[in-house]
């Protein structure tokens, strides 16, 4: 593939030529770069690079090299303070089953969020229609 001949190329207007020709770079204002993507640090480096190495050994983890164990279940008997103990709470549940409600004190309930009768509820269905 050849290059366009000049006559080919896209034509700049006047106006526009003329003024890049004019342009003087030293009426331009200094300005400072501010980076928006800083690199990360060393720190965050370091970081990323145990958290990948972690999740790379968990990944090629060879099951094979783990060895078999067998769990032994050992029946534990309850000491005498414990046998004790229960024994001492069987008499707590005698007491309570030989128990005399007659002993108790008379009291009286009293309602303190009753519910509305029929009358009421008639009376305010007839008020709202």
């Amino acid at each position: 593939m050849s290059s366009p001949a000049k006559e080919d190329l896209p034509k700049v207007p006047t106006d526009f030529k003329n003024e890049l020709e004019k342009f003087d770079a030293g009426k331009m204002k200094h300005t400072e770069t501010k980076e928006k993507n800083p690199l990360p640090s060393k720190e965050d480096v370091i970081q990323e690079k145990q958290r990948h190495e972690l999740f790379t050994g968990v990944s090629t983890f060879n099951k094979a090299k783990l060895k078999r164990t067998n769990t032994l279940e050992k029946i534990v008997l309850p000491t005498k303070e414990v046998i004790e103990q229960e024994k001492g709470s069987k008499a707590i549940l005698q007491g309570i089953e030989s128990f005399d409600p007659s002993k108790l004190k008379p009291t009286e309930t009293q309602e303190k969020n009753p519910l509305p009768t029929k009358e009421v509820i008639d009376q305010e269905k007839s008020g709202a229609a």
